[in-house]
């Protein structure tokens, strides 16, 4: 999911910055945070959508980054696995060899 970060120049009403993060490489979504006087104007009804639809971003990303955190922790267990695999094989082939000098 990409998000657009656009903020509103209040005197004269023009866009002044629009950045993409992640770059845009599929569907878009535009988050319009608006400002402290709007806020104060919302209805109960929209600052409690703008509240849950801010939780939820948050709450998605905190999955991924969760996610990502599992899926490091298995990669790091898979390379200690390897390398114990390695180790015992060093064992194996000096324990061969002290056998054949005999």
């Amino acid at each position: 999911m990409n998000t657009t970060v656009r903020s509103l120049d209040d005197t004269t009403g023009r866009l002044n910055r629009s950045t993409t993060h992640p770059p845009d490489t599929g569907d878009r979504q535009i988050l319009t945070i608006p400002d402290r006087d709007d806020r104060q104007r919302l209805t109960p009804a929209e600052r409690l959508t703008l509240r849950i639809g801010l939780w939820l971003q948050r709450s998605i990303r905190a999955v991924q980054r969760q996610e990502i955190r599992v899926q490091e922790h298995a990669e790091r267990h898979e390379s200690a696995r390897l390398a114990l695999s390695q180790r015992e094989a060093m064992i194996l082939l000096t324990y061969d060899l002290q056998r054949q000098l005999r």
